[in-house]
């Protein structure tokens, strides 16, 4: 009998080219993958996959079945989350997350996702947005708030929100009020993301036109990392503003005035088009909620400008 077991089951199989592969994302074993496509074969009289020593590929009798089965898990997600109460709506979400939002939206984010889906438990991935495209890719991932865009023709990107990139620096490193050069900045290691990241390319590119000696640079993929060194006195850091709001409130940091500035980053809700993931459009409306909520604290400490706190690149 075709039950949707079955059909989930090839469409995973189709998808990661992979019995093995296939038995991981179901959470089940490899000989149960191949016992439920065996059973389905023989329901239908047909073979549905070829089998190599290295990859798995569809018959066209198992393109057919894939077309059916796509349209049928859509209709029933669609039917599920037209008609079921989400209050108990179970399973589990693979999120990724770069970390620029777990300090600053995420725990609203999270707050939203426990009322209106307080059975549904969530798999949190922490990491640069280039490895969460990857894991999406590799369905690793049923949904990334990652930097974007993420420029992949099977990846639906929604914007989310935009965050400033400044200069930010301990006042013990005794950097004038006034507009500075790259020249001066560059007398101080220079506190930054990831080697692999827009923002890091970014720094290489800006001091690299100014034709002068390069800064040291000190690259991390922890934020908590780099705004501890910058509270340290160890650097000048390029970070998102929002995410030291306190310290620059307290002014344990301050925004340095520069001429030079670096484009926002932009912050996109990432997934895959699969029939199982309609109720991932809800998803992303909570995480567009959490953000605008979040928008006063994203954009800076309010009040007036004093001569430590420039006024934005």
């Amino acid at each position: 009998m075709v039950d949707f077991k079955a059909l989930e089951t090839v469409l995973w199989v189709a998808r990661l080219e992979s019995f093995h592969a296939a038995a991981e994302r179901l959470n089940t074993t490899q000989p149960a993958i191949s016992n439920r496509i065996a059973e389905l074969e023989a329901d239908l009289g047909t073979k549905l996959f070829s089998r190599t020593t290295r990859r798995v590929t569809l018959t066209p009798a198992g393109r057919h079945v894939i077309d059916y089965a796509e349209r049928l898990l859509r209709l029933r997600a669609e039917m599920i989350g037209t008609i079921a109460d989400s209050t108990t709506r179970r399973g589990t979400l693979r999120l990724g997350v770069a970390e620029t939002i777990v300090h600053t939206w995420l725990p609203g984010f999270l707050e939203l996702m426990a009322a209106r889906y307080p059975a549904m438990t969530i798999d949190l991935d922490v990491d640069i947005s280039i490895n969460l495209r990857e894991r999406l890719i590799q369905h690793r991932l049923d949904l990334a708030f990652a930097v974007g865009p993420l420029a992949m023709p099977a990846i639906i990107e929604r914007k989310l929100c935009s965050l400033p990139i400044r200069f930010i620096a301990s006042p013990a490193l005794g950097l004038p009020s006034r507009p500075v050069g790259l020249e001066v900045i560059a007398r101080w290691p220079i506190l930054t993301f990831a080697r692999n990241t827009a923002p890091y390319a970014q720094v290489i590119r800006m001091f690299a036109a100014t034709g002068s000696q390069p800064p040291r640079i000190f690259a991390s993929a922890s934020l908590a990392t780099l705004v501890r060194m910058a509270l340290d006195g160890l650097g000048v850091a390029v970070i998102p503003e929002a995410i030291v709001a306190d310290e620059l409130a307290r002014g344990q940091l301050v925004l340095l005035r520069s001429k030079a500035s670096f484009p926002d980053l932009e912050f996109v809700a990432a997934w895959l088009d699969l029939p199982e993931h309609r109720l991932i459009g809800d998803i992303v409306e909570l995480a567009d909620r959490a953000a605008q909520i979040a928008a006063p604290s994203i954009s800076g400490p309010s009040g007036p400008a004093s001569p430590d706190l420039a006024p934005p690149l």
